[in-house]
């Protein structure tokens, strides 16, 4: 496939954009993924610059937001009215292109409706929509993936069947263009090309901090919690063990799937059940010395509960960053 192209509007859904083109870019490389035009040079028609650069891609991916079909200008007129606005211009050089066209909705946003759009746009509302939801973001990505991988196939195989020998050699590989894409300085940049599996630092959201914070944790709770072999209080240790393993498994489940609330869940019930498993061995007879006293059982019991305080700061920061990063 020669290129993805994400069309989307700086102030209606910037984020998801951006998240977006980290997972596509993990499986067709940074030289196959585009998120903003080239910038025009003084005197260059931006329509033809835009043109161009739709002529270098297969697939245009339409990001629509919750704001996308009422989002105005400083005068108070609807932007997809006008035809001088950029993010227009590239739909409607999609929709005249070759390429396939897929609108996406993000963030809770609706289909267009034909009557909602201006003529030269109407015919995005006929395209089948990719839905990405912030609470299954990650398998939502994986079905355009799929979908996407479909198509470069079976568009490989078309052009191949027109003229293998011309075509074969440019199947999977960026064409050619005059202008080197260059990020627009009107638009956000792109996102660095992820060399690793999804990380939960995000587009410009998330910090390092709340993902130390909740590995670590989860590390701790699942060694001393889990695995690691013990003599202290044998009793009601079913609590304690259950209390681990619900924290651990909600953790790495939101870790996986950059749900933060997730974690931050996961490290509240763990706190939860091991507050309960002391309570219950007091109630046994025991003291608060013996649970928390270096000198006996107090370093694997407070090593466990700094575990899962560490889940539950780090689940709420990385929630209060996406919170604040998407609305």
């Amino acid at each position: 496939m020669s290129g993805i192209f994400l069309s989307y509007r700086r102030d209606d859904s910037a984020g998801w954009a951006g998240r977006l083109y980290e997972h596509l870019v993990a499986e067709w490389g940074p030289d196959q993924v585009f998120m903003d035009i080239d910038a025009i040079a003084p005197g260059e028609d931006f329509r033809e610059v835009i043109v161009s650069t739709m002529r270098t891609c297969d697939v245009v991916l339409v990001v629509i937001g919750p704001n996308w079909i009422g989002a105005r200008d400083e005068t108070g007129d609807r932007r997809l009215d006008d035809e001088g606005d950029n993010h227009r211009a590239e739909v409607v050089a999609a929709l005249t292109a070759d390429v396939r066209v897929v609108p996406v909705l993000v963030g809770g946003a609706a289909m267009p409706k034909v009557a909602e759009l201006p003529e030269p746009l109407k015919d995005l509302a006929y395209r089948n929509a990719a839905v990405l939801e912030d609470r299954r973001f990650a398998s939502d990505v994986r079905a355009l993936r799929d979908a996407l991988i479909q198509f470069a196939e079976d568009l490989a195989s078309r052009r191949s069947a027109d003229d293998e020998a011309v075509r074969a050699p440019e199947i999977g590989r960026p064409r050619q263009v005059e202008t080197p894409l260059q990020p627009d300085r009107h638009r956000v940049p792109q996102v660095p090309a992820r060399t690793s599996e999804p990380s939960l630092t995000g587009p410009n959201a998330f910090g390092a901090l709340p993902t130390v914070l909740a590995v670590s944790g989860t590390l701790l709770v699942f060694v001393w919690g889990v695995l690691m072999p013990r003599d202290w209080h044998s009793e009601q240790s079913g609590i304690r063990i259950a209390s681990a393993v619900v924290l651990v498994a909600g953790s790495v489940a939101g870790l996986w799937s950059r749900h933060w609330t997730w974690v931050l869940a996961a490290g509240a019930a763990g706190l939860v059940g091991l507050t309960l498993w002391l309570l219950q061995l007091l109630g046994t007879g025991h003291t608060v010395d013996d649970l928390l006293s270096p000198a006996t059982d107090g370093i694997p019991n407070m090593i466990t509960f700094a575990g899962a305080l560490l889940v539950l700061v780090g689940g709420w920061m990385g929630t209060r960053a996406h919170t604040i990063h998407h609305g």
